[in-house]
């Protein structure tokens, strides 16, 4: 392939995607509060972020809600942090879901936040489950129960719940 027919394939990508991309863009500024932002946890935070968003308005969904996983344990780790020593507190935590819990224990976390990084940790468990042993039908169930309750793609109902997550992270007030 030359850089005129990549060129011309690349237009054609983009005016193909481009009203849904508006669409998402919009929807995205709608779920992005004007103030109340509590910082990033660090460079990778930041970059983990703007990836989230990203992937969410350039249609990869699987990555969405990849992304947002990594990025909600970077920040809550980095919440967690901040927080005076507690000899308890393990090292290294298990899941985003032990986070979770961490961060509702210890610094406050509110319910409904949690009840969200719970769901995304089972989202991201449904999608990058690998099971050497016998094939993992996780993704499928969750799947057919998405369907039965909304018209929307369960891809984009995942990727768009997951962005709400990181935000809502992000923009704790």
């Amino acid at each position: 392939m030359d850089q005129d027919e990549a060129s011309r394939l690349t237009s054609d990508v983009d005016a193909t995607e481009h009203s849904v991309r508006v669409q998402r863009l919009v929807e995205l500024a709608g779920v992005l509060p004007d103030s109340g932002m509590i910082g990033f946890s660090g460079q990778a935070a930041e970059w983990l972020f703007e990836d989230v968003k990203a992937t969410w308005l350039y249609g990869c969904f699987t990555s969405t809600v990849l992304t947002a996983h990594a990025f909600c344990c970077v920040q809550l780790a980095g919440v967690i942090r901040l927080l005076p020593d507690a000899p308890e507190m393990p090292t290294e935590p298990d899941s985003l879901e032990h986070l979770a819990d961490l961060a509702a224990r210890a610094a406050g976390l509110d319910i409904d936040t949690q009840a969200r990084l719970v769901d995304l940790h089972d989202r991201y468990r449904a999608y990058s489950a690998a099971d050497l042993h016998e094939f993992e039908r996780r993704l499928e169930r969750h799947v057919l129960e998405t369907q039965a309750v909304t018209d929307e793609h369960p891809l984009l109902v995942d990727a768009r719940e997951a962005l709400i997550t990181s935000v809502r992270l992000l923009y704790r007030r």
